[in-house]
């Protein structure tokens, strides 16, 4: 596969058939050359969620995912966000996601609960936030660190941790962090975790950029959870995602509804 993507780089690839070049263009866009590494070489690897090659690739891979949801076909992990907000029992609650990349689950809560919500989407990636106020200009998007907010303490009633503390090296700040700024509720989204093996840090590419993946005990998970004053009230199956080829037994995500304690 290595070499096929070699051959069929750059301009070369005007010359494959045009079904052809739209696989390699999704080929190009999922995660591969997971390698399990140490805390070390997790420091050293570059953030490649900050390329804005990355957040377009990320963006049209969501396109189609969107579409089949407006068509009534939504995914796992879009029906498990929805679940866990609903799960909250309140009515109109001001969300802040960190994590929101483009901002898309805006539209899947909107589309999935049946009512408009009050989103405010948090990103580190610039390239990300202004894809988001591009596609959603009603939508308000910040710039900022998971490990260390710009909002105030107890500022929103629910703050959801979307798809991204697998990719927060800090992670104990992260979930810090969100229990710091939510009032009520924290929502650690479509999180990767295994039973036996302990937290594994591993690097891979993503949408082609490098980044850093964490697998987590889930065990170890609640503790850190519970250390940081957040209970698990309910947890949702997300999307499927088994790394057992590279890590020796089966993972799967979840989505974790947490009251602040």
């Amino acid at each position: 596969m290595r070499s096929l993507y070699a051959m069929a780089s750059g301009s070369a690839t005007k010359f494959l058939p045009s079904a052809l070049r739209r696989w390699l263009r999704r080929a190009r866009s999922v995660s591969t050359q997971y390698a399990i590494v140490s805390l070390d070489e997790a420091a050293n690897l570059p953030c490649g969620w900050l390329d804005p090659a990355a957040a377009r690739r990320q963006h049209r891979a969501f396109v189609p995912l969107l579409k089949r949801m407006r068509h009534g076909q939504p995914r796992e992990d879009f029906v498990a966000l929805a679940a866990a907000i609903k799960a909250t029992g309140m009515d109109d609650p001001l969300i802040v996601e960190v994590g929101c990349a483009s901002g898309w689950n805006s539209e899947v809560l909107t589309h999935l609960l049946g009512r408009p919500v009050q989103y405010v989407g948090l990103d580190y990636s610039h390239a990300m936030v202004n894809l988001g106020r591009r596609t959603y200009p009603k939508t308000r998007f910040l710039v900022g660190d998971a490990a260390l907010l710009p909002l105030r303490a107890g500022c929103c009633d629910i703050l959801v941790s979307g798809t991204m503390l697998m990719h927060v090296l800090d992670y104990r700040g992260a979930i810090r962090e969100s229990r710091r700024v939510a009032r009520r509720w924290c929502v650690l989204h479509t999180v990767p975790i295994l039973t036996h093996r302990g937290t594994t840090l591993m690097s891979k590419r993503a949408y082609g950029q490098p980044t850093v993946e964490i697998v987590f005990n889930e065990h170890e998970l609640k503790d850190l959870l519970a250390d940081a004053g957040l209970a698990v009230r309910e947890t949702f199956d997300s999307i499927p995602y088994n790394l057992e080829f590279i890590l020796g037994e089966p993972t799967t995500t979840r989505t974790y509804l947490c009251e602040v304690a």
